[in-house]
C-alpha cells in the first residue's frame, strides 16, 4: 500500500510552515484528502506533484528570480529564490512563499471576517474595503508579499517592494489617499501566516520597488499568536529622523492589528 503523508510531514519535506501546507491542502493546490478532519496525502501522489512543479520551475543555477505581473500596474515584485534538491533528484524552490494578489487579498478578507461589510474587486490593486464596528473605517489597501532575501539568515529581514499601480522604473510614487480612506501598508509573510502594517503615512514619493523592511524576531513573535510591534528610524533626506512604529499580527488578531495600526497613526499625525 502507499504510505500516507500527514500535513507536517509535507511541511517538514518542502522546509514551509505547516499552516502554508494546510492552506495549500485547503486550497487544492496539493492533491491532499480528508480523514477524520484532518488532511491526508499519498507518497505517489505527493511524488508526483512534486514532479510536476519542478517541471514548471526548471533549475537554471542556485538562483532563479522571478517576475510577477500586475494587471494594474504590468510591474510587481521581484524576488530571488534559492533551490533545494530532494532525495529522488527533484529540486523545488526553497525562499519564502510568495502568493498572488489575489491569494493575498483571500487571506486578509478572510481574516478580517464579519468585520467586513464591503469590499472591491480581489484582483484591483489597491484593494478598497469597509469595516464596520469596532473598526468603522474605509480602507485602501495596498498589500505585498513579504519575503526573505536569499540565504536563509534565521535573524535577518523580511521585506517588501513598493510599488504602485501606474508607476514605471525611475518613477516616484505615492499612495491613493483620495476620498478620505485610510491607507494600510500590509506585508503578508505567508508561510507564517502574519500580517504586518507599517505607517503608509510616512512613505510619501517613494522611488520605484523601495525596500520596507521588518525584523525576523519581530516576525517570530507574531507566529507565537501575539501582537508585536517594532520601532523603526526612518531618516528622509531632507528633514529629521522619524520613528516609525510598525505591527505584525497572525491573522486571528488582524482586526486588532488595524484597529492600533490606525490609533498609533493618528495619534502621529496629531502630534506632528
Amino acid at each position: 500500500m502507499d504510505k500516507i503523508l500527514t500535513i507536517g510531514e509535507i511541511a517538514k519535506y518542502l522546509k514551509i510552515s505547516p499552516r502554508t501546507a494546510y492552506a495549500m491542502a485547503a486550497s487544492g493546490e496539493l492533491p491532499a484528502f480528508k480523514v477524520g478532519g484532518q488532511w491526508r496525502m499519498r507518497q505517489g501522489d505527493f511524488l508526483f506533484w512534486l514532479d510536476q512543479l519542478a517541471s514548471r520551475r526548471p533549475v537554471q543555477s542556485s538562483q532563479v528570480e522571478l517576475q510577477q505581473n500586475s494587471k494594474d500596474s504590468g510591474i510587481e515584485e521581484v524576488g530571488v529564490m534559492d533551490e533545494v534538491a530532494l532525495g529522488d533528484g527533484l529540486a523545488v524552490p526553497h525562499l519564502t512563499e510568495r502568493l498572488s494578489l489575489v491569494d493575498m487579498h483571500e487571506r486578509f478578507v478572510a481574516a478580517l471576517g464579519r468585520r467586513v461589510t464591503d469590499v472591491g474587486p480581489l484582483d484591483a490593486k489597491p484593494l478598497e474595503i469597509s469595516l464596520g464596528p469596532p473598526l468603522p473605517i474605509k480602507a485602501r489597501v495596498y498589500m505585498y508579499n513579504a519575503t526573505r532575501p536569499p540565504g536563509g539568515r534565521p535573524l535577518g529581514e523580511h521585506k517588501v517592494q513598493l510599488i504602485v499601480p501606474g508607476q514605471s522604473r525611475g518613477q516616484r510614487g505615492s499612495f491613493d489617499n483620495r476620498d478620505g480612506r485610510t491607507v494600510l501598508l500590509v506585508g503578508y509573510a505567508a508561510e507564517e501566516d502574519v500580517f504586518i502594517l507599517w505607517d503608509a503615512g510616512l512613505y510619501t514619493d517613494f522611488a520605484w520597488s523601495r525596500n520596507v523592511q521588518v525584523k525576523a524576531e519581530t516576525i517570530i513573535e507574531a507566529t507565537a499568536g501575539k501582537l508585536a510591534t517594532q520601532f523603526r528610524q526612518l531618516r528622509p533626506a531632507d528633514g529629521k529622523a522619524i520613528q516609525e512604529i510598525l505591527i505584525a499580527a497572525p491573522s486571528e488578531k488582524l482586526p486588532e492589528a488595524i484597529e492600533r495600526r490606525v490609533q498609533i497613526t493618528r495619534d502621529r499625525m496629531s502630534r506632528d
